[in-house]
């Protein structure tokens, strides 16, 4: 499909404000300046009109004297090959011209290079555990890497017990159940979380009732906690959001007072501590998720770990069709098929040898990302309570508009123009069909509003991190010098309507 460029080009007599609002419409992060003839004489980016300012352009100056008249551009009839090589981390898009010099196409780097929010990393014994499994025909859920799995994930987490199941929202399911959580109950879940966390509720028969978070570290408040219980409410799920633990000893305390069950919901959080100890470990069951995007992964599956033996048989019942180990065929209740197959376990297991390796990575991210966005108006740095270990699953920032001068979504936008991913925070539960309900929940709705999670792989580089803060500092540099001369062209026009209104 052919590129409309009208966006990207102007005439040399453009102003300065006609540039940068084809830039704040998405004009492919660079705008191009025609002569009379249509030849293109001339480049400006984002950086360009940011330096014209601080050389003490105005808004409506022309752009000529700020022109970038030496740039870099392809050619027509080149190889796609030779144009994409001339791309790079000074020039991020690139005109193609054609013999008269004129706009034929444009290159940028955000459709040749992209940095994806999250990726595996696979660089262990996956592939020879993977071949293992192939070359002995064992890869389905009967095998020895899921016991092996298991085992060592208990092991992990200190716990006696660990069932794997095919994702995680299968495993909170499967805990509620065995649970005894069933149509008439409620399950008290924070408002700010993934659906799964809802839907599992919903499965069991049982009603999610959403509260809201807290301002300090974005998990479940514990003072909304206690206000939600009804006589209909049979269980708690705390939510262990972006890495980050919940307060477990006033959850757990409440929970204790109220005789209700807990299931943590520990997704986001592989290897975060409360207090020293891992999360997933403090109510009645935890339970996590290894999908692609998690700490460790197995592409999809799940882990629930637990410490009742009672209720481990349960889960077991339920997770192989209601059907017990010792009367092969007999179903004891309609259970489910949430197994998770010995190839996956495969994957698993390989990825959990490096879980300490990850985990430090992710500590050396969060530092970096810390430095470079250090400082920053409105942006709000992710929390880690003097209680907590934050894992940061995600890095995850809130931005202010009113300090910033940018909106999260502009920030989205403006990243994803430079081949940076990014990803909002999850919609508030009560403003979704199925979960839909009245109450107040004002943080939720300010953190779900303006928060935003950055690239956050374990194998991230240095320096794509610190392209990422260039960038955000960027866009935040560019809209502080823009509203300032707004503002100072608005004074200056009230003040050249004040002195006329005076004279005799």
């Amino acid at each position: 499909m052919p590129k409309d460029f009208a966006e990207n080009i102007l005439s040399e007599k453009a102003l300065l404000k006609e540039v940068l609002d084809r830039l704040n419409r998405g004009a492919l992060g660079a705008v191009f300046f025609q002569g009379p003839d249509r030849r293109v004489i001339g480049v400006m980016t984002d950086g360009d009109v940011r330096r014209a300012f601080l050389k003490g352009a105005r808004l409506e100056s022309p752009v000529r004297p700020f022109l970038r008249k030496r740039f870099a551009s392809g050619k027509v009839g080149a190889s796609h090959e030779e144009n994409i090589r001339l791309l790079g981390d000074e020039i991020r898009h690139l005109p193609i011209l054609d013999k008269r010099g004129r706009l034929a196409d444009v290159l940028s780097w955000a459709e040749m290079w992209r940095m994806p929010v999250m990726e595996p990393m696979l660089g262990g014994n996956e592939m020879k555990y993977v071949m293992d499994c192939i070359t002995t025909n064992w890869i389905s859920s009967q095998g020895s890497y899921v016991k092996n799995f298991e085992a060592r994930f208990a092991e992990y987490h200190k716990m006696p017990r660990a069932l794997a199941t095919c994702n995680g929202t299968a495993a909170l399911h499967l805990a509620l159940t065995a649970l005894g959580i069933g149509r008439g109950d409620e399950v008290i879940v924070p408002d700010l979380t993934f659906a799964a966390s809802a839907n599992a509720v919903i499965h069991c028969g049982a009603k999610p009732v959403a509260v809201d978070v807290t301002r300090a570290y974005w998990n479940m408040d514990p003072a909304m906690l206690e206000r939600a219980i009804t006589p209909r409410t049979k269980a708690i799920m705390p939510v262990h959001l972006y890495g980050h633990p919940c307060e477990m000893d006033a959850i757990m305390a409440i929970a204790r007072k109220r005789k209700l069950r807990v299931v943590e919901d520990c997704a986001e959080a592989l290897g975060a501590e409360y207090k020293g100890k891992k999360v997933g470990t403090f109510g009645d069951a935890g339970c996590f998720s290894f999908f692609s995007n998690k700490v460790i992964t197995t592409g999809e599956g799940g882990m629930v770990v637990c410490r009742d033996e009672d209720l481990s048989e349960k889960m077991t019942v339920f997770r192989d069709h209601g059907m017990r180990r010792e009367k092969r065929y007999w179903h004891e209740v309609a259970g489910f098929n949430y197994r998770m197959t010995n190839v996956q376990a495969a994957i698993g297991l390989a990825q959990l040898e490096q879980i300490e390796r990850f985990l430090e990575a992710r500590r050396r991210i969060a530092a970096r990302y810390a430095a470079g966005l250090k400082g920053l108006a409105g942006i709000t740095l992710p929390p880690e309570m003097s209680w907590a270990k934050n894992i940061y699953w995600l890095y995850s920032i809130v931005v202010d508009e009113t300090k910033a001068g940018v909106t999260r979504d502009e920030l989205i936008r403006e990243l994803a123009r430079e081949g940076i991913e990014t990803r909002p925070f999850f919609y508030p539960l009560h403003h979704q069909p199925p979960y839909r309900s009245s109450g107040s929940f004002p943080v939720t709705e300010g953190l779900a509003a303006k928060g935003m999670s950055l690239p956050s792989s374990n194998g991230i580089r240095p320096d794509e991190i610190t392209r990422v803060c260039e960038n955000i500092r960027g866009r935040i540099e560019h809209h502080r010098i823009v509203s300032h001369l707004r503002l100072a062209d608005k004074t200056a026009t009230t003040k050249r309507s004040s002195a006329a209104r005076v004279r005799p």
